[in-house]
């Protein structure tokens, strides 16, 4: 049995009685920690986007900014990003946003209606390949259980080397990415680390997923490839961490 799964079952009387004491929240809200086991980090996290709205997007940038947005998902923080600009700048931008999940990509498609929105149907990560995705909404992953009664099915997602991509979109730069891809951020941090784009790149927002392979080792690995160049500004662990170039 992996670390992740003991964890879970030796706190299940923990994660009952939190559950028990998050009756008020909003069924949404109720979801979330139900999701991340009613850990007291996502409590923080919920607690600091109450009072700071904007946490995932207070990101100062420059006129032509280029911004990822790796697991796009339905583009709510493309669309957040783009509405910040909007009432503040900067007026020249381009979000590159990447999706694989088939449901979200139609989704995307029909919501997102901006010239500064360009929507990848394809995943990120170390190389060129085909994979099976598990779907189940924004917890679509290569790492959920297909036989869980949360999931909606599987199906086969191209994934690309983030490397090659950039490259053929001719970005010199990035200046903001937030990455929540549901366990594979850790491939797709060796590989920019690896290529020296983190070198190039502004603030990072990631999202770090414990039920990963050997993810435990994966996420120290991967902080340590972030601070040679960047400083962490907050960390809710294993929910958001934010990392600025230093």
């Amino acid at each position: 049995m992996d670390r992740y799964t003991t964890k879970r079952r030796l706190l299940r009387p923990v994660t009952a009685w939190r559950r028990r004491q998050a009756h008020d929240e909003s069924p949404f809200n109720r979801a979330v920690f139900e999701a991340h086991d009613y850990r007291p980090a996502m409590r923080r996290f919920f607690d600091a986007a109450r009072n700071e709205a904007d946490i995932l997007i207070d990101v100062d940038l420059p006129e032509g900014a280029v911004v990822l947005d790796v697991g796009a998902y339905e583009g709510e923080w493309s669309q957040r990003v783009l509405g910040r600009a909007d009432v503040g700048g900067p007026q020249d931008l381009r979000i590159h946003a990447f999706e694989p999940e088939p449901r979200a990509i139609r989704r995307l498609r029909e919501a997102m209606d901006d010239r500064r929105f360009e929507l990848h149907p394809f995943a990120l990560g170390g190389a060129d390949r085909v994979e099976v995705i598990t779907m189940a909404g924004p917890g679509s992953s290569l790492f959920v259980d297909p036989t869980s009664a949360s999931v909606f099915g599987s199906t086969q997602v191209a994934m690309r080397d983030v490397d090659a991509v950039l490259t053929s979109l001719a970005i010199d730069r990035l200046d903001l990415v937030k990455i929540n891809i549901e366990g594979g951020e850790f491939e797709l941090l060796d590989r920019l680390h690896h290529t020296g784009w983190l070198e190039r790149t502004g603030t990072i927002i990631v999202q770090f997923h414990e039920f990963a392979p050997d993810a435990y080792r994966a996420r120290r690995r991967s902080r340590r490839q972030l601070a040679e160049t960047h400083r962490c500004a907050w960390s809710y662990t294993w929910v958001y961490e934010r990392w600025d170039p230093r």
